[in-house]
């Protein structure tokens, strides 16, 4: 990686050259203006504007066929080290520098910034901004400000397909996977009240984690108050004779084990057991609480099962709700259901955009 000084009337004109000059990925360090010992240039001002960028230089891998390219030469791969280095020098720069490395104009850096207060993405953030921008109608009377705009467009993106849909010719059955201390037992059991107690619907319960000392009990207690069917099963026949001694049942609700998810074979242990199932639905639980990575790394984690919806938890505790848009538009998994509290059934809703939006921007 190389580091580069363009000098230029103004910043337009530098960020121009910077992108001419270096490519569009050449990232901005600083900025600074330079007092001039010349006379005015006419407009007000005098001196000139210094851009500090570092670069990626081309080799000669990337010279066209016939400047000293051969067609067989394998295209150049940028080391692991550039790689460190250039999120290093991102992320050693302010916030506004950071803005404006990303190519946003100064009167769109208050708004930037409080995208990324609210835990989106940088580089996201200064997405839905350029996207937002450009919808804007210039000079319109009556026309939405830029922020009634960008929360229009986020609304748009995000998905949300609401509640569990039953089905009228067979048994519903959901599967509930995700990280240890997710939630997914007390979620169980919020659900299984709804549909049950409000819904009056047939519900039964199935628990897979017989590893957890009271798993089994826990799910049991939730099942008496609500006086809703729960059953363990540790292999596939004892699960399958479960499922056909319910096929009754409008909804059966299978807790799994929490596991980490450097853990990538319980995933497998589970299709071989839910082999003789059928058709079922697999939602994710995860905590909002939870750092964005643990999210990326469940998906992977259990992405051999098909994951059809998010079921987001702890709401009540969570500080930054930027992450679960940054989640949804990566992996375009619908958004379920957000729980909050420890109250069975009351603490749970259906997940709506308009609800993700305003934590963000609250």
């Amino acid at each position: 990686m190389r580091i580069k000084k363009i000098l230029a009337k103004n910043y337009s004109e530098a960020l121009t050259q910077v992108k001419k000059e270096l490519g569009e990925d050449a990232l901005i360090i600083s900025t600074r203006s330079l007092e001039s010992d010349g006379p005015s240039r006419g407009d007000g001002h005098a001196g000139m504007v210094e851009i500090t960028a570092a670069f990626e230089p081309s080799g000669e891998n990337d010279k066209p066929v016939g400047e000293g390219r051969s067609r067989r030469a394998e295209p150049s791969l940028i080391s692991e080290d550039d790689l460190d280095l250039k999120a290093l020098i991102f992320s050693l720069l302010t916030r506004t520098e950071r803005a404006q490395s990303l190519g946003l104009k100064p009167h769109q850096f208050e708004t930037y910034s409080r995208l990324v207060e609210g835990g989106l993405s940088e580089r996201l953030a200064c997405k839905i901004i350029e996207k937002a921008s450009s919808e804007k109608p210039a000079g319109k009377p009556g026309s939405q400000s830029e922020s009634q705009i960008i929360k229009s467009l986020m609304k748009r993106v995000l998905l949300c397909k609401g509640e569990i849909q039953l089905d009228q010719k067979r048994t519903k059955i959901v599967l509930f996977v995700g990280p240890t201390g997710a939630g997914k037992t007390t979620t169980i059991a919020k659900l299984a009240a709804d549909f049950a107690l409000r819904q009056n619907k047939k519900v039964a319960m199935v628990t897979l984690d017989t590893y957890r000392t009271g798993a089994v009990d826990q799910l049991q207690i939730f099942g008496d108050i609500m006086q809703v069917p729960v059953a363990s099963a540790e292999s596939r026949n004892e699960l399958k004779a479960i499922v056909q001694k319910h096929a009754d049942k409008d909804l059966l609700l299978i807790d799994t084990a929490g596991k980490s998810p450097k853990e990538r074979t319980y995933p497998d242990q589970l299709k071989v057991m839910l082999n003789d199932l059928g058709q079922f639905e697999t939602q994710l639980v995860l905590s909002v609480t939870a750092q964005e990575k643990i999210f990326q790394e469940s998906v992977k984690q259990y992405s051999p099962l098909g994951i059809d919806r998010v079921l987001f938890t702890k709401m009540d505790e969570g500080m930054s709700f930027g992450p679960l848009f940054n989640f949804s538009l990566r992996t375009r998994i619908p958004l379920s259901y957000f729980t909050m509290g420890q109250k069975v059934p009351e603490d749970i809703e259906v997940a709506n955009r308009e609800k993700v939006i305003k934590l963000i921007f609250n």
